[in-house]
């Protein structure tokens, strides 16, 4: 008995690895660990918890040249050690399909309009300082790069719609095509959106993402429409943006024109659709392990109520780049009407964040 249990030892070690090394595409998981300390020019000084967070993807061939694909990830909180949190909802949850058509891709997803034309202009850092703000609509600006928009439907509710990482969404992405790429995503409805003034019909597809990008030599040029055609009014995002690469030196400028539903001071009690315009412009530069980048955003909003908001912010970071992940400082500072307005805070920042 001792002879078979240790030749059955033996077997494991031996074929473990076989077994890890063929399923090493099935399943990786991963994380992120982001704490920070901030202070705010209105002496607020506070912990946070970056939106650090836990994930797992994999893939596996299920057919000849095509490739089924998966990911997970979830939200961790250093600052009460709670998983999740309140929202026990995942911040991704996708499964797809990928081969020489494209890839197919379903789920809570990263939007074509964040890949394309929003995360490319932190090209270095990604301190994602404000990623996952979901407040806009109750008056504070966190962020000249919005994750979302607010809507009303036809039977008059109130929705917060992502376009960072909407749910329910169905995305279609073509191959590279000699530096070409382009996408297609559809938010579809499970029921909340309604299609008349008495909820009794629903619809069937809530909004739609459409982008492209470019890349020519060291230059990328790309552009992205998300719209919320389920909704009423006028409820979208445009945005152009022009990076470039080369070496150590990173350059981007990019526009956006997006217009939702927001309950700022002044405007209408039951809530009104302000037209917002930002252009900003970007550059990075790394020195060894240290990375130093700056942003500048000018930041127009208008309404019908005629509340409107001419202001700017702007960023600087530096970051040292260690082994698993960064530490980083960064200072941002709004302008005067901002923070009079949209009670927008400037903010000196330390963080730490740890990847694996």
């Amino acid at each position: 008995m001792k002879l078979v249990t240790q030749l059955l030892l033996v077997v494991a070690t031996l074929v473990t690895p076989a077994v890890a090394k063929a399923n090493s595409d099935l399943f990786n998981w991963y994380g992120s660990i982001r704490v920070q300390i901030q202070d705010t020019n209105k002496g607020n000084v506070e912990y946070k918890d970056n939106y650090s967070r836990l994930g797992a993807f994999g893939s596996a061939e299920i057919m000849d040249g095509i490739k089924a694909t998966y990911n997970f990830e979830f939200r961790l909180f250093t600052d009460d050690g709670s998983f999740a949190g309140n929202d026990t909802r995942a911040r991704l949850a996708n499964v797809g399909l990928e081969g020489k058509f494209g890839s197919i891709l379903i789920g809570k997803q990263y939007s074509p309009h964040w890949n394309f034309t929003d995360n490319a202009i932190d090209v270095f850092a990604d301190i994602d300082e404000s990623a996952g703000c979901t407040n806009e609509s109750t008056g504070v600006i966190c962020h000249t790069h919005r994750y979302g928009l607010w809507a009303i439907d036809a039977a008059g509710n109130g929705h917060y719609i992502e376009y960072l990482r909407p749910d329910r969404a169905v995305t279609y992405m073509t191959p590279d095509m000699n530096g070409f790429q382009a996408a297609l995503m559809v938010v579809t409805n499970n029921g909340d959106v309604k299609a008349s003034l008495a909820g009794d019909k629903d619809e069937s597809i809530v909004g739609y993402n459409l982008a492209a990008k470019y890349i020519i030599g060291d230059f990328t040029v790309s552009a992205s429409r998300y719209d919320l055609t389920g909704m009423v009014g006028d409820n979208k995002v445009d945005a152009v943006q022009v990076a470039y690469n080369r070496g150590s030196l990173s350059l981007a400028a990019r526009y956006q024109d997006s217009s939702d539903v927001r309950f700022y001071a002044g405007l209408k009690a039951t809530g009104e659709i302000v037209n917002e315009k930002v252009i900003e412009v970007y550059s990075g530069y790394k020195i060894g392990d240290f990375q130093l980048q700056a942003t500048y955003a000018d930041v127009t909003m208008d309404s019908v109520s005629g509340l409107t908001v001419d202001t700017n912010q702007a960023i600087f970071d530096v970051i040292y780049n260690h082994k698993a992940g960064s530490f980083y400082i960064e200072y941002s500072i709004w302008g005067d009407e901002a923070e009079k307005v949209y009670e927008a805070e400037d903010k000196i920042l330390i963080g730490y964040r740890f990847d694996f």
